[in-house]
């Protein structure tokens, strides 16, 4: 079966408070196969877009504890 890429999304949440995510869209090979980590596909695409300046910080603050 040949392969192509095609978009897929992924949200990332805070493991303590899912009110806090982020969604992205990324390429990756389609069919979806088991082989292929997915997951590890998106973090890669995250950082990538981090690293490229497409994701960026808005504000830092401190929290009251």
């Amino acid at each position: 079966m040949p392969t192509s890429k095609r978009y897929f999304r992924a949200t990332f949440v805070d493991a303590a408070s899912t009110d806090m995510q982020i969604t992205i869209e990324f390429e990756a090979p389609f069919p979806v196969r088991k082989e292929i980590d997915y997951s590890q596909i998106a973090i890669d695409s995250f950082t990538a877009l981090i690293r490229e300046g497409h994701i960026k910080i808005r504000d830092i603050e401190p929290i009251e504890i």
